[in-house]
């Protein structure tokens, strides 16, 4: 049935999972419905549930419209204020930096100190850079959180710390305090990256599984969104100049991702297969689908196979083969999104140096996160219709022939200046193919390949080994560029990702519409841990 073959349900009534929607909302109207061999179900109200033979995709059919749009709008409204500072504080920077150039030189003169040129350097790269040394930390210190406390207090944790810390970068403003800016930049990520990976485990576990997709691309979809909102406020023409009500903004939207936790229910699968909870969890499945206890009982029943007796430690991620598989293509998905740091932070400066004037070079950098925007709202949308594998691996093949077009065209620039523009060209390509399913499915896909003991360890890995890859590329990227120009895009990103995606075309399942636990058992066979268990037993 769930391969949409007919099925017979006697009285010569023949469905296929394409007709359950239809029937199924014909029998919620009172309308008879003819099912093909002459049965006719009308008032009398039968649920599809009553047939032995019900699955879980079955349920799935039978989530109201109206549950399916509180979903999404309950995404949106808790992913966009948790991500809020993340995107936000990460992109103002950029527009506001002579402000921030103005304060730091200030806040050391008031102390009778002077900043020279490379001491300046050293201190503002050090207030942005160790955004990715604080996000790695709170990588690690998610998985307590989110294993032992569940999704969604570990997501209020995270929130709540985001508050404080916005208060803190927003007193080092104030009271000229750089140092406490640090501090506070610091907290901020540790508070964000226990946020987000609570974020993408909530989101996937109150999903129905066709939904599971959609609800994900939220965490990149805010991101995007609120570096887009950065960008915008922190121009001269609005709070550029004012820093208080730059970094203080962001109490606004840190305040209510607290709020609008709170009525909220911990994950129906946490509360099952952790906690055990089997009465909390049926509370919390009512309150996500809004289905009868049957339709409930049927959902916890195909939940129940993601149950392991794996103790959930890092030692069996290392040593379990399928465990093993699956944060390896984890962690190479996340290496094919490295590039986009560099390119954020250093695309207005490589767009100069291919002789692109300073104001068309800064146009197009602001103008690719518009595009980059839409990209991630078209991209949710075609993530439940192609799939993640065909999606990430044909996408980010785009991603990486966008760098090598970069490079090609910068090299030729200096004997046809007209090549500059194909840099242009390949920037905004980019930033398009980046946020369309590059980023959106690398931050969750880990996730949708191991069982629930495992997901938020094997998330916080995968995230951790990205951010630490990450700082390092982002602080050799410009004193290598200076050397050798483009072609360092060529060696630290299009070579690496190239590779990468080899390997993920060859060994990543596809997700799209399956049960966690049916992931597991492909990536078992493919890497032998069935017989491996088989023998254990014997």
């Amino acid at each position: 049935m769930e391969d949409g073959a007919p099925t017979d349900h006697g009285g010569g009534a023949v469905i296929g999972q394409a007709n359950i929607l239809r029937q199924h909302a014909a029998i919620e109207d009172g309308a008879p419905t003819d099912h093909g061999g002459g049965a006719v179900i009308g008032q009398l109200g039968i649920s599809l549930l009553d047939s032995e033979e019900a699955t879980y995709k079955d349920c799935e059919a039978m989530i109201s419209t109206w549950t399916r749009v509180k979903l999404l709008l309950y995404g949106a409204a808790i992913s966009f204020t948790t991500v809020f500072q993340m995107g936000y504080s990460n992109a103002y920077p950029n527009t506001a930096i002579e402000t921030f150039r103005h304060y730091l030189n200030e806040s050391y003169q008031n102390r009778g100190h002077d900043l020279n040129e490379e001491s300046y350097t050293w201190l503002w790269s050090g207030i942005l850079n160790i955004w990715f040394i604080g996000f790695a930390l709170g990588s690690w210190l998610a998985v307590p959180l989110t294993d032992k406390l569940g999704r969604k207090t570990a997501l209020l944790i995270g929130n709540a710390s985001n508050v404080l810390s916005i208060g803190v970068m927003t007193v080092s403003i104030v009271f000229w305090l750089p140092e406490l800016l640090l501090v506070g930049r610091l907290l901020s990520a540790i508070s964000a990256a226990v946020a987000m990976c609570a974020l993408i485990l909530f989101l996937q576990e109150i999903a129905p599984t066709d939904m599971r997709g959609s609800m994900s691309f939220y965490a990149e979809m805010a991101f995007v969104t609120t570096n887009m909102v950065g960008v915008v406020m922190g121009m001269t023409m609005i709070l550029g100049r004012y820093l208080t009500p730059l970094v203080g903004l962001a109490l606004i939207p840190g305040i209510l991702s607290v709020v609008f936790l709170i009525p909220f229910h911990e994950t129906p699968k946490f509360l099952l297969l952790t906690r055990k909870n089997h009465k909390k969890a049926m509370e919390a499945l009512n309150f996500y689908l809004k289905l009868d206890a049957k339709s409930n009982e049927t959902i916890i029943q195909s939940l129940e196979k993601e149950k392991t007796d794996e103790s959930g430690s890092l030692t069996d991620i290392i040593h379990v083969p399928h465990l093993r598989r699956a944060l390896i293509l984890g962690v190479l998905a996340l290496q094919v999104t490295t590039s986009i740091w560099p390119v954020v932070y250093f695309s207005t400066d490589m767009l100069r140096r291919a002789n692109i004037s300073h104001d068309l070079a800064e146009y197009v950098s602001s103008f690719m996160l518009i595009l980059s925007t839409c990209a991630t709202v078209a991209g949710m949308t075609a993530i439940e219709k192609f799939g993640r594998r065909l999606m990430f691996i044909g996408v980010s093949s785009l991603n990486m022939t966008a760098l090598a077009l970069f490079v090609v065209c910068s090299q030729l620039q200096p004997f046809f200046d007209s090549a500059k523009y194909g840099c242009i060209v390949a920037v905004c390509l980019h930033g398009i193919t980046y946020s369309f399913a590059t980023g959106p499915i690398a931050w969750f896909i880990t996730a949708e390949l191991v069982p629930i003991k495992y997901r938020s360890i094997a998330q916080s890995i995968a995230l951790s080994v990205n951010q630490i890859t990450v700082v390092i590329l982002c602080f050799i990227t410009l004193p290598i560029y200076n050397r050798i120009g483009s072609y360092t895009l060529l060696i630290l990103f299009i070579v690496p990702s190239t590779l990468a995606l080899v390997y993920l075309y060859r060994n990543l399942p596809e997700t799209k519409g399956r049960d966690v636990h049916d992931v597991v058992e492909e990536l078992k066979k493919v890497t032998g841990s069935n017989k491996e268990e088989a023998e254990s037993e014997e």
